[in-house]
């Protein structure tokens, strides 16, 4: 087994990282399953980027965490 030394920032060598279905992260965001399903078959829009792991897609929740901090904005405007 790898020390945590040499394994990614932020990443353990006891604790992997959680992936998410699509119906749980449809539930995260307050979105329906069928918008996520949509934005991966057509690649239209700006939606988080997945893994396909066979036959099944999967969210790293990092990666989300990631994709909404750059989507949060300021009442002004400005990014945050």
């Amino acid at each position: 087994m790898k020390s945590a030394q040499q394994l990614p920032a932020g990443t353990t060598a006891d604790v992997p990282e959680k992936l998410l279905t699509t119906d749980e992260l449809a539930t995260w965001l307050g979105i329906r399953r069928c918008t996520l399903e949509k934005a991966r078959s057509t690649r239209l829009g700006d939606f988080p980027p997945f893994l396909r792991i066979g036959h099944a897609i999967r969210y790293r929740r990092s990666d989300i965490e990631v994709w909404l901090r750059q989507r949060t904005f300021n009442t002004d405007g400005s990014q945050a």
